[in-house]
């Protein structure tokens, strides 16, 4: 393969690659954005399953504990030995009972002894069992426990009465309010709002479910939630650096990931930090729509009255596509950038051809193109058995022109006859400079009666040249010419080009300006 056709082999193969690759760019843009939604919409749905799934154990416990509850409160037979040993501690009426083992149970307002309080007592210790095994199986919430309108309550995991009491300001407080026939007259299941842990000053949320016995209201079995635990399970599926908000229907934020002004110790409206049109999009049915800058995605939960909202900045999903696409066109433009430097090689190549194969003055081709030319058109004569005839030329007495008139001026003389050769001839046939004055024409297809023809059309052209000199000087010359034809047999062009050089030899001898043919 000759280096002319390896870098045109090779301009192709890049041309190629910069289509193929700026296919594949447009479909793994469009490929990497289409995943990256479907992911986002996978990650959504299962983050919503799992947190319902997590607030489906609470309220399938606090179902438990309530039903656990109500049938042990029906067994009279309940063994009152640590009832009997709750005490009071202060002049206020104060009173516990601190068992480590079992349970801490605290009160308020004074001790009853009657059997009624005493059996209620008795029943909640036995619930504490229960408590136990409830907080195993969710250990990421806060305390489950029993209160009574007996003003106390019994809660597990266990902590001493100084750090935990059940005293009269939890009667003001939502666990218990939400449990009452006031606001509960149903004895439903409930949820509470946000409200803060005593001593603590960490936000809960409470489910819980009011205790009755034979429709006489006894207490309530509940389970707290601490708001940063939720938020933080939120931030631990948040995978693609998205916004989650869990709402609940008076518009409270339950627990949030990646919400800007957003802390788990400050209780927060939706509306403060999300537009009222953003809050009042309906479900989505688990798909991203377009919302503003935005994609959103609202999802109901089945057995939780609150709704998810996830929100995902359009620019930052497009991020990662466009990260793609600019790898991709980095290539391409690498790819440009060599297609250019091959390129400038192959114009720098055929230009350094140019020059070894053409004159510099008369940009005819020189004996070295001719060398190259004459076996292709050898071949090209005995394959189609047509002709090839050779003209062999140069300029009458030229040496007395540059001695005359100088060299510069015999250049132009040259450069005349070149063009004058040029004008005169076919693009089929290859007109050459040999050195100095000497010329030499090749006619494909033609034969020596044909050259003879030519060789005299070009001597009388060239004979009624005129240059105009400085000074208005006029000057005038004239050529001699030998005509040949190659033979079929003969194997090269030497032979043929020594019979014109031979011609040209006697033109010049019998007086020049004349047109010779060899008579072999």
């Amino acid at each position: 393969m000759t280096i002319k056709n390896r870098f045109n082999v090779e301009g192709l193969y890049i041309n190629v690659m910069i289509i193929i690759l700026f296919g594949v760019m447009i479909l793994v843009g469009y490929q990497t954005l289409k995943n990256q939604k479907e992911n986002i919409e996978i990650e959504v749905d299962n983050t919503t399953r799992e947190f319902e799934t997590r607030i489906k154990a609470g309220v399938g416990s606090i179902l438990y504990l309530h039903a656990a509850a109500e049938e042990i409160y029906k067994n009279k037979a309940l063994s009152t030995k640590y009832a009997k040993k709750v005490h009071e501690v202060n002049a206020q009426g104060d009173f516990v009972l601190d068992i480590p083992v079992l349970s801490n149970l605290t009160g308020f307002g004074g001790l009853e002894h009657s059997k009624e309080v005493l059996h209620e007592m008795a029943s909640s210790l036995e619930l504490t069992r229960y408590f136990a095994i409830v907080k195993g199986l969710n250990k990421s919430f806060v305390r489950v426990y029993y209160a009574s309108k007996h003003n106390f309550a019994t809660s597990f995991p266990y902590v001493w009465s100084d750090q935990y009491m059940w005293d009269n300001s939890m009667l003001k407080k939502a666990p218990w309010l939400y449990a009452s026939p006031m606001l509960n007259p149903d004895g439903d299941l409930f949820f509470t709002p946000l409200h803060k842990e005593i001593k603590k000053e960490r936000l809960l949320l409470t489910i819980g479910h009011p205790v009755y016995s034979k429709k006489k209201f006894l207490g309530t079995v509940n389970l707290d939630i601490a708001v940063a635990s939720e938020s933080a399970f939120l931030d631990s599926k948040n995978q693609y650096d998205g916004t989650y908000v869990i709402v609940d229907p008076s518009g409270q934020i339950i627990a949030a990931s990646g919400l800007e002004g957003y802390t788990t110790t400050a209780v927060f409206n939706a509306k403060e930090l999300l537009s009222e049109a953003l809050l009042a999009l309906p479900f989505t049915d688990g798909q991203n729509v377009s919302f503003e800058n935005d994609y959103i995605c609202v999802k109901k939960f089945e057995m939780v009255p609150w709704k998810l909202i996830y929100i995902k900045n359009k620019m930052d999903i497009y991020i990662t596509p466009l990260y793609y696409i600019g790898m991709m066109l980095a290539m391409i433009l690498l790819l440009f950038g060599v297609k250019i430097l091959i390129n400038r090689l192959a114009d720098s190549r055929n230009e350094l051809e140019r020059q070894a194969l053409t004159d510099p003055m008369t940009k005819l081709y020189n004996r070295r193109y001719l060398s190259e030319i004459t076996q292709h058109m050898l071949g090209l004569m005995r394959r189609s058995s047509s002709n090839l005839a050779v003209i062999m030329l140069d300029i009458d007495k030229f040496k007395n022109v540059n001695d005359t008139y100088g060299h510069q001026v015999g250049d132009e003389v040259i450069i005349k006859l070149a063009e004058t050769l040029t004008e005169y001839t076919r693009k089929s046939d290859v007109v050459c400079r040999l050195g100095g004055e000497e010329f030499l024409v090749l006619l494909p297809e033609t034969n020596v009666e044909g050259a003879m023809l030519k060789a005299e059309t070009l001597r009388k052209v060239v004979e009624e040249l005129t240059l105009t000199l400085a000074d208005e000087l006029k000057l005038s010359f004239t050529i001699s010419l030998g005509v040949s034809q190659v033979a079929i047999d003969e194997e090269n062009f030497d032979a043929a080009m020594n019979r014109a050089d031979v011609a040209l030899y006697e033109a010049k001898e019998s007086g020049r300006n004349k047109v010779c043919i060899d008579h072999e």
